[in-house]
């Protein structure tokens, strides 16, 4: 005897953490585009917040790669609570030199996410750059 069938959709749990560890090579930032988009997915995130996620993921990702010492790599994390996604990428840098706050991708950024930021600090002598920044659906109720 088999089990009928149910239409129903399992319910996603309440949090969600992804990690990706990349190297700092700008020919792999598709791959946190795409981990962007699958989470987005899963949490039902409409088309628009969906694309802002991915496009925010990908110049997060993009300023920490090209930001980050040759042959070392970046690690993303990618948090979801509650429908908000917090991701944060980490990476050992070249240079000290902070993040332009008056760049065009940190307007970007600021524009598609919320509390963007980017800090850098000295790690085992060398310094570090970790940029985050939360990204949500509209609510309904507003």
């Amino acid at each position: 005897m088999t089990q009928g069938h149910t239409s129903e959709m399992p319910k996603m749990p309440d949090s969600m953490r992804l990690q990706a560890c990349i190297p700092a090579d700008p020919g792999r930032l598709p791959l946190l585009r795409s981990m962007a988009a699958a989470l987005a997915i899963a949490l039902d995130f409409d088309l628009d917040t969906m694309s802002d996620m991915r496009m925010a993921v990908d110049e997060l990702g993009s300023t920490v790669v090209t930001r980050a010492r040759p042959g070392s790599t970046v690690t993303c994390t990618f948090v979801a609570v509650d429908a908000v996604v917090s991701v944060t990428a980490v990476a050992t840098l070249r240079s000290d030199e902070p993040v332009d706050r008056g760049s065009f991708g940190w307007m970007v950024l600021t524009t598609l996410a919320s509390d963007v930021t980017a800090e850098i600090r000295t790690v085992g002598g060398e310094p570090e750059l970790t940029m985050s920044l939360n990204v949500q659906p509209p609510r309904a109720d507003r």
